[in-house]
């Protein structure tokens, strides 16, 4: 989910002429918030529907939720608390503030104008300065104090868990490019919180070395945050959490598949070196070959 006007089409925004229908029940849940209009909506390949309107003069992006899959509800309604408890403890980053909701089904947020960092889940090519941007952006939000191992990635992992202790630190939990906005002013933005909770410090940025791989020197650099902020046991957990779910993920794609033919070497790549850095950490030599 992307909330954000783009600046360079704002004709479209303000006419609504690219905008379809308004289903009736965006129209119907909307019209409980006297002064809130739907102008249209706006193409978007989530669970929820998306919308472009105004609360009185503030641009706002209108989410509503049909009714259907149980969990999403659940990830809706854990969404709308996250920008409650932002609404009354401000976060160290900029993002969204919320404007309406009913608590289930429909959150109005302000529409903020700017660019994302990129589209898709794997982005192109960043440069050095977004790289920053994106780690950084992440790395301000922690303010608050199946798959294929093997029997020695299992023993070693359990180890560094014991270290870690329990997740304690405030994380965003779907730091995707597109999830990152630059506003006008230069400030960069957290968009989309239904993921956000208490995970081990440093999942956001595991995520993004995990996402970045097509980027030379950023999973590097992202890991070496990791590393001056004191957090390596954790941030190798987590990457190797990561790194398990997006193999997963790609395996289950047909073997001829572009998106697997492209990616799971990387992803296997960044596994086996991953993977050493854990048994070391964990105080193991034996790196015996994960299993295919």
């Amino acid at each position: 989910m992307t909330l954000l006007t783009q600046p360079e089409d704002p004709a479209k925004l303000a006419s609504g002429e690219s905008y379809r229908r308004v289903p009736r029940s965006v129209a119907a849940l909307a019209g409980q918030f006297a002064g809130l209009r739907v102008e249209g909506m706006l193409p978007h390949n989530g669970n929820s529907l998306l919308a472009a309107g105004h609360a009185g003069d503030q641009p706002v992006m209108i989410k509503v939720l049909p009714e259907g899959d149980p969990s999403w509800r659940h990830r809706q309604r854990h969404e709308i608390d996250v920008y409650r408890i932002f609404a009354r403890h401000p976060p160290p980053v900029r993002v969204p503030r919320l404007v309406h909701t009913d608590g289930h089904r429909i959150v109005v947020m302000e529409r903020l104008a700017g660019a994302t960092l990129g589209g898709g889940r794997y982005p192109r090519v960043l440069t050095g300065q977004e790289v920053a941007a994106a780690a950084g952006v992440v790395g301000r939000l922690h303010y608050h104090a199946i798959g294929y191992f093997t029997e020695d990635d299992r023993r070693a992992l359990e180890r560094m868990l014991t270290r870690c202790g329990e997740p304690w630190q405030l994380n965003h939990g779907d730091p995707l490019p597109g999830n990152m906005i630059r506003l006008p002013s230069g400030e960069w933005a957290l968009l989309d919180w239904e993921f956000t909770g208490l995970f081990l410090p440093g999942f956001d940025l595991a995520m993004l070395s995990v996402l970045l791989a097509g980027t030379p020197g950023a999973a590097d650099f992202v890991s070496d945050l990791a590393s001056r902020a004191g957090h390596e046991d954790a941030y190798l957990v987590n990457l190797a959490v990561v790194l398990s779910r997006e193999r997963r993920i790609h395996l289950q794609l047909p073997a001829n598949h572009p998106l697997r033919l492209a990616r799971l070497p990387v992803i296997d790549a960044a596994w086996a070196r991953a993977r050493e850095r854990l048994l070391a950490a964990a105080g193991r030599r034996s790196l015996v070959p994960a299993r295919g």
